[in-house]
Order: C-alpha cells, then sequence, then structure tokens
C-alpha cells in the first residue's frame, strides 16, 4: 500500500455522493479522509477487523471475499468504482463480517466515522445516498445468495446470465466461475450446452444473446 497523498478536491468529482457539496463541505471531506492506493492482490480490510472507516471506492476495482469454516474462500460481490464499500458495518460499529481485496489497481478515499456520521446529521442529502448505496448493497448480497443457493450448476449460470449477461464481457471465465462457486471446466460444459440448445448465442466479443428466455428461466429453477 502506498503512501497517502492529501484528499484532493477534484478526486471528489468522480464520487456522485459528494458531487453537490458546498466547498466548505469539500474542505471538511480533505480534512477527515485519507487516499490510499492500493496495488492488485492488497487488502483493504479482513474478515474481524475493526470497522473504523467508510471506504469510497473512487478508481478500480474491489472484490468481497469470505472464508467458511472449512477455509473455503467465497466470493461475495465484486465493486467497481464509483462505490462504497463495507458501509453497513461501519454504521452499525461491528467487525467488518468479510474481506476487501484490490482488484488491478484502486484509490479508495477512507473517511473515519465519527467526523462522517457528523456530516451526515448536517447534510439529508448524504444520508439518502447512503441509503440507496446500503440498498443496492442489499440487492447484490440477495443475488449472490440466490446463485450459491442454487440446486446445480446450471441452475447458477442461468441465473447469473438472467441477471446479468454482460458479465461475460466484463470477467474471465475463471473468475465468473468462482462468482458462482463453480470450477472453471463446469462454466464452460454448461454454457456450452445452453449454446447448443440454442438458449444463448455468444458472439466473438462474448455478448451474450438470449434466444429462449423461457428456457433459461425453467433452468433456473
Amino acid at each position: 500500500m502506498n503512501p497517502s497523498p492529501p484528499v484532493k478536491a477534484h478526486s471528489l468529482d468522480t464520487f456522485g455522493m459528494f458531487s453537490h457539496l458546498t466547498p466548505q463541505q469539500r474542505r471538511q471531506i480533505e480534512q477527515i479522509g485519507i487516499i490510499r492506493h492500493y496495488h492488485e492482490g492488497e487488502i483493504v480490510f479482513y474478515e474481524g477487523d475493526e470497522s473504523r472507516y467508510f471506504h469510497f471506492l473512487l478508481e478500480g476495482e474491489v472484490s468481497i471475499i469470505k472464508t467458511t469454516a472449512s477455509t473455503e474462500t467465497i466470493l461475495i460481490h465484486r465493486f467497481h468504482a464509483p462505490s462504497l464499500i463495507a458501509e453497513a458495518a461501519t454504521l452499525k460499529h461491528i467487525p467488518y463480517p468479510a474481506s476487501c481485496e484490490s482488484l488491478h489497481s484502486s484509490i479508495i478515499l477512507k473517511i473515519s466515522s465519527g467526523p462522517f456520521l457528523k456530516l451526515l446529521q448536517n447534510d439529508p442529502s448524504l444520508s439518502i445516498a447512503l441509503i440507496s448505496s446500503l440498498t443496492q448493497k442489499i440487492s447484490a448480497l440477495e443475488r449472490s445468495l440466490q446463485r450459491y443457493s442454487a440446486p446445480n450448476a446450471m441452475a447458477k449460470v442461468a441465473r447469473l446470465i438472467r441477471e446479468d449477461k454482460n458479465v461475460f464481457q466484463r470477467l474471465k471465465g475463471i473468475e465468473i466461475a468462482r462468482l458462482i462457486g463453480i470450477t472453471p471446466e463446469t462454466l464452460s460444459r454448461t454454457v456450452k450446452k445452453l449454446k447448443s440448445e440454442g438458449v444463448i448465442t455468444i458472439s466473438k466479443s462474448n455478448e451474450v444473446n438470449l434466444l429462449l428466455p423461457e428456457e433459461l428461466n425453467r433452468y433456473c429453477g
């Protein structure tokens, strides 16, 4: 992790939650926030760490991962900038329930919870933006749980395509397989089956076209 440079006002422009702030509020953010640069594979925080900061992902991408009792690592979700990370734990003053790992190169604005909560009290629009972020996280968690609770590999792949068919353009096969808890080989066989049955087609640019949505829904279970 590289040393933290000061927070610059222009860096806040990348985060919509801060776009309406007055110059005075921006100066407050600059005073209570620190910028951290993370390299690929670096851990932003570990599961069980004390949640003392709000983390604002300004650039890059991170993954939220959790270790099970059998030491299996489960990929819960991936977040692209701009995004808030693990704000629920910070709001509730509980340890982080999962770990956060930087994918590629990422820039994160860390703001101490106490000072930021005071800002929320004085700015209802910030509170609304935080609530919106929490709502999106709940939806993402529900989708993740649905994928992992699917009865078989076909159901997992079908549910993923139904939710986000563009994922094949963003992620590599090994990353998609990890996201839904199957092996890359199983993912390849399952996608091949869907293509052979005419349920989907995949272009050279990995764009998925859904031809038989009812059949896909049947596979979703």
